[in-house]
């Protein structure tokens, strides 16, 4: 009957081969449209109706390949925009994607014509060597960029600062980033504002709290600059209610107390809560901050990764998700791992997660949309 799968023992080799071969044609041309939908969805930012971060983090959590998998996708549904004559051997079968995931690594526009004939011949393992080899030819490129790597400090004409230039290779630019990214999150918002100041401003200041602290250190010989730490004044209401008009101060100006509830979570920073009087009934940090040991398992049991779905970014926060001030304990079943993104997103960005973190956590947007997230096999 027609209905009947077949029966691929009575064929011949020959006819095992065609339908092989239909199949992964097949195959070929459902993942290059879906390519093109992933495209258009990452274009108008849908992934971030689930509080992803990226495309490639919504495809993992979403369709439950790795990221690593996800990642491949994006990247070849913007390239092969631009190289139509191997998207056309790849839809007609004559192209794996595994041979054009590793022409994409190398292959421009320019040589669109011509990479389209040469690649059919290669095998995977070829391509691959002939990736290997172009990112070998631009050695001396990156010697040269080592080379020209300087930073210069200049008086601006006004008298008022000074104008820093520079240049990075990229492997010290990114060790640069990845340090200043990380203080211009942590700093949070401009206290004298309130507000978000632009990633440039935040930078700028993460770049002159790494070299006080450097020049504290080096006159402190090692004891603790006090100086350094920063206080914020909160009313001891809020500890119950945090609804009132009355608000924390940082460096005497106001922030929410969304904002309040996001620094003690793991915020190098000290918060006391005052009475109207002036007197201080209590220190948060003191009896909120996880002790190393917690941190240490908690961070172990999220795989040292970002709790939300699919993020997979390096753990920056631990998230009490019912929060300390509201009787929320500081234990591992309470305690998330976050990355500074999703942080922000649980306290400010009207998402909520309730659940057991040592076993299974929902996380809720506020218009109803839920995520689940299972912890590890590796969990106490």
């Amino acid at each position: 009957m027609a209905d009947q799968p077949l029966d691929y023992e009575q064929c011949t080799p020959d006819e095992r081969e065609v339908v092989l071969h239909h199949l992964l044609t097949q195959r070929n041309v459902l993942l290059d449209e879906a390519l093109r939908v992933i495209l258009a969805a990452d274009a108008l930012d849908d992934y971030r109706a689930d509080g992803s971060l990226s495309m490639a983090d919504w495809l993992a959590y979403r369709y439950r390949v790795s990221r690593t998998a996800a990642q491949r996708w994006v990247r070849a549904a913007t390239a092969l925009e631009d190289l139509p004559l191997i998207r056309a051997r790849f839809v007609a079968g004559e192209l794996s994607f595994e041979q054009v995931r590793h022409a994409l690594t190398f292959a421009q526009p320019a040589d669109d014509e011509h990479l389209a004939a040469l690649l059919p011949s290669l095998s995977c393992a070829e391509i691959e060597v002939l990736a290997t080899q172009r990112r070998r030819a631009r050695r001396a490129a990156h010697d040269e960029a080592r080379r020209l790597t300087h930073v210069r400090l200049q008086p601006d004409r006004s008298g008022e600062g000074v104008r820093l230039s520079g240049y990075l290779a990229n492997d010290d630019a990114a060790i640069v980033g990845a340090a200043l990214d990380r203080r211009a999150e942590a700093a949070g918002p401009d206290p004298e504002t309130g507000l978000w100041g632009s990633h440039g401003q935040r930078t700028a200041g993460a770049l002159r709290d790494l070299c006080a602290e450097d020049l504290g250190r080096a006159a402190a010989e090692g004891s603790e600059p006090d100086a350094a730490m920063v206080v914020i004044h909160a009313p001891a209401e809020l500890l119950d209610d945090d609804t009132l008009e009355r608000s924390a101060t940082i460096n005497g100006a106001p922030i929410t107390p969304d904002v309040l509830r996001r620094f003690l979570c793991d915020a190098r920073i000290e918060v006391s809560y005052d009475t109207p009087d002036g007197r201080t009934v209590g220190v948060g940090r003191a009896t909120r901050n996880p002790p190393a040991w917690l941190r240490r398992r908690v961070i172990g049991r999220d795989h040292h990764r970002c709790r939300w779905p699919g993020c997979g970014r390096a753990i920056r926060h631990l998230h009490h998700m019912q929060h300390w001030t509201k009787g929320g304990a500081t234990d591992a079943a309470n305690l998330m791992g976050v990355c500074w993104h999703h942080h922000h997103l649980l306290h400010e960005g009207g998402w909520n997660a309730t659940g057991n973190a040592d076993s299974e956590i929902t996380i809720t947007s506020s218009c109803g949309r839920t995520l689940q997230s299972q912890a590890g096999p590796m969990a106490a």
